[in-house]
């Protein structure tokens, strides 16, 4: 089986680490800049681990960056590994910001469409996963590497991943900031978050039914105006709470008028 080193030791880096080692690749080293991170994961996974650049197993297969954005760049410049197969996990970064290290032969993307967290489990198999090489090559490769993790695979240019990761955060990062409004805003009724469950549950399940336009309901779908008034005083004393309030009402009204209009 291949040879697999781990750069970072995040949540991206936990999750792809367990998935590889279930499908029997072989992680001969994690690093990472933060020791204590660098220890958690390759106590997980078993492995050893370097906090140190210039200590790098320099005979693995495949190198994959699950680094933070704003240092992959510096982190793939200090690698002179130029035989390996170098292979990065971020949806907005391009293909292209392998270029600057002349020495790469190949390289590209693996970026898996998921949240994830340490603690949490998930099930890689049903994953997005899309991939991107710098020749037909490398893609192949990478896509057979994701093709043991995951049912799901697709090609996709760096301009594709773009919008996709901009699209994710619309339904994951902005979505769940939501929840921990709707959070606080239930708790000064006297309940705490759980008895909203079974209704984002729902939200999400009919989905797999409906589009996204046609599931949606409440007031602002209606133009209700009296109840978006009512709600806007409740929330006199929060202006940011009030501020997102309006806009996502304005949003869905903008996006729904046309069926609006019919309806009045």
């Amino acid at each position: 089986m291949k040879r697999v080193v781990i750069i970072g030791a995040g949540n991206v880096a936990t999750h792809l680490g367990r998935a590889l080692q279930n499908k029997n690749f072989v992680v001969s080293q994690i690093f990472s800049r933060t020791e204590n991170s660098a220890t958690q994961l390759a106590s997980d996974l078993g492995v050893p681990f370097t906090t140190n650049l210039q200590s790098l197993d320099r005979e693995a297969d495949i190198y994959f960056y699950c680094v933070n954005d704003a240092v992959l760049c510096d982190v793939i410049n200090k690698i002179d590994i130029p035989d390996a197969l170098h292979v990065h996990t971020a949806g907005s970064l391009p293909l292209s910001i392998f270029e600057s290290h002349l020495q790469y032969r190949r390289y590209g993307v693996f970026y898996p469409l998921q949240t994830f967290s340490k603690t949490r489990k998930v099930n890689f198999d049903e994953i997005p996963i899309f991939v991107e090489g710098n020749s037909l090559e490398a893609e192949e490769e990478i896509r057979q590497i994701a093709q043991t993790l995951s049912k799901r695979v697709f090609s996709s240019d760096s301009e594709q991943r773009k919008k996709i990761h901009l699209s994710a955060v619309f339904a994951c990062n902005f979505v769940n900031h939501l929840f921990s409004i709707a959070e606080e805003l239930v708790k000064t009724a006297g309940y705490s978050f759980d008895i909203l469950l079974p209704l984002i549950t729902e939200t999400v399940n009919k989905l797999n039914e409906l589009s996204p336009y046609d599931a949606q309901t409440g007031p602002a779908v209606r133009n209700d105006q009296n109840i978006i008034r009512q709600h806007l005083l409740l929330l006199e004393n929060k202006p940011e709470f009030s501020e997102i309030y309006s806009v996502l009402s304005e949003s869905i009204y903008r996006m729904h008028k046309k069926d609006i209009q019919t309806r009045e």
